[in-house]
Formats: C-alpha cells, structure tokens, sequence
C-alpha cells in the first residue's frame, strides 16, 4: 500500500478515511490517537500526534488528577517512504493528583513507543532486519535509523532468538 503524506490538514477534520489510511500505513497501535497536522519540510515529514483529554484517576489512591499542561516529544519514526524521514510530535499530557498527600505524577504514553526512547518500536525489528545484509556496518545502519553504533549492536545481540527466522540458512 502506498500512500502519501501530502494531504492538506483541513482533509483529516472530515469524517473520511484519510486519517484511519495514514494511522494504518504508519502502524501506530494506539486507537485513541488523532492527527493534528501534517507539514513537509525539505527531505523531513513531520506528523503531529495526540490523544483526547479524558478522565483520569490516581493508580495509588483513586482520586482525580489533573493535567498540568502538554509536553511535545519528538520522536523518529523509522519507516522511510519516498526517500522522506518520518518524524512524529506527540502531544501527552503530565498529569498531577489532586490529593495533597499523593501529589503523584505521570505522562500520557503511547503504546508504540517505550518511556525514554526517541525511536518508535518498531526501529528494533528494522535494525535486526538491516543486519542481514553483510555489507553494512553497525554504523551505517545506526546512521540510517538516527540511533549510535553501540544500540544497533546491543539490538541484534539481543534479538537472538528472533534472528533464527530472519535469516536464511544454506
């Protein structure tokens, strides 16, 4: 499926299938997610993401917490389509107990993308898979996927038992 990222923002407030297409072809596996822009500039796409305000309650003691404003997050998505880098602007949301004895807090995640990682989860798969090809070194695939030589290699050292699959025996 190809599909190109150059719709205007105006065609993703429609009730259209634009938006479901774009958040399929990017496997984002968070339903709530909504697009708020979409901006091309140079060789780099850029897609603003966020989730609605909703309800939340404290894990620790069940009272309501508050949000205490967004925090934008970049973060490199590692799928390259049209010789374009992808980068994502995800919106979340810190949130706050109102409990004066709790004061417990939090960031809104998104489930495509671990706590303090700057790449999608998907870039682990893409590394290991990059591996197979023996011509390229650990730093020309961490160059490709913006992450350093040492995280590629700790990637396929790790990946172990999924590289039985990957790779094809003679």
């Amino acid at each position: 499926m190809l599909l190109h990222l150059s719709y205007n923002c105006n065609d993703f407030k429609m009730k259209g299938a634009y938006m479901n297409d774009i958040i399929r072809f990017l496997e984002l596996e968070d339903p709530a997610i909504t697009i708020e822009d979409i901006s091309t500039e140079g060789r780099v796409k850029t897609v603003t993401l966020s989730t609605p305000p909703e309800i939340r309650f404290c894990p620790r003691c069940s009272f309501r917490m508050h949000s205490r404003g967004i925090r934008i997050r970049r973060v490199n998505h590692p799928i390259l389509q049209d010789t374009y880098q992808l980068v994502l602007l995800l919106k979340q949301r810190r949130w706050r107990c109102t409990n004066g004895q709790c004061r417990y807090e939090e960031n809104e995640s998104f489930n495509f993308i671990s706590k303090h990682r700057r790449n999608t989860n998907a870039a682990d798969f893409l590394i290991v898979n990059e591996f197979r090809d023996l011509t390229k070194s650990a730093a020309d695939i961490a160059r490709k996927f913006n992450t350093s030589d040492t995280y590629a290699i700790n990637v396929f050292e790790g990946n172990q038992s999924f590289l039985g699959s990957l790779f094809i025996r003679v």
